[in-house]
């Protein structure tokens, strides 16, 4: 199994969100052959809105940049795990464009209207895309997430389709900054390696497992108290 990780954070190595990646592929199996691109490091040139994708090169960009690596990364992938913050309520910019760019891996849109909520306006170009897995992991800086996400999950539904992706959502993520909270972000980890164990085996995560990842690692009150320290030691 090949799993391809797009680290979409602009800290690059030193990001929040890829602590909880890691921890989650140290529940995949041993001979899981795991690649990660570093977004911020690739030449991603912003979409250009020419739509030959769909007309001129049907499936293919016509921009010549680092994304022809990642397309083939993606297509040779089973698994493809977004890593990264929310910014700004959304997805980095860096993400951004190359979400953009994966325009090609879409039909045309003409004029249908979906009305099935599970369902993206988009068909895929290639059925075989639909074997593949993909997983978004993302950190907010939020004592709670639920009222932080709805912009970024409504354009992934629009884009994927409602149910077609897992989610995993961490909010307090300067808590993986922070010296103090050891104890709660190693149990919090220990159960985001189970989740791992339990998707590499099943391909998803059930509403248990969803449901005990999606707390928060501490109290409204606790966080607030270990970042105002954290913050007046930086």
């Amino acid at each position: 199994m090949k799993v391809l990780v797009l680290n979409g954070s602009p800290k690059g190595e030193k990001s929040n969100t890829l602590n909880i990646t890691k921890a989650f592929l140290d529940g995949f199996s041993a001979d899981t052959e795991i690649e990660y691109i570093t977004v911020k490091k690739e030449t991603i040139k912003p979409c250009m809105g020419c739509f030959s994708c769909w007309s001129r090169t049907p499936g293919k960009c016509v921009i010549k940049d680092d994304m022809q690596k990642i397309y083939e990364k993606i297509n040779s992938a089973d698994i493809i795990i977004e890593s990264f913050p929310l910014y700004f309520f959304g997805m980095p910019s860096q993400m951004k464009a190359l979400t953009d760019r994966c325009l090609p891996y879409m039909l045309p849109y003409s004029g249908n209207v979906v009305e099935d909520k599970e369902a993206s306006f988009h068909e895929l170009r290639d059925e075989a895309m639909h074997e593949k897995r993909l997983l978004v992991i993302t950190t907010c800086g939020y004592v709670s997430a639920e009222p932080m996400y709805p912009a970024l999950i409504k354009q992934l539904d629009l884009i994927c389709g409602n149910g077609n992706y897992t989610m995993i959502k961490c909010p307090e993520g300067e808590l993986f900054i922070a010296e103090k909270a050891e104890r709660q972000r190693k149990a919090y980890l220990d159960s985001i390696t189970e989740a791992g164990r339990e998707f590499c085996e099943n391909r998803c995560l059930c509403d248990e497992t969803m449901k005990k990842i999606s707390k928060p690692i501490l109290s409204p009150k606790g966080f607030e108290a270990i970042t105002k320290a954290h913050w007046k030691m930086s």
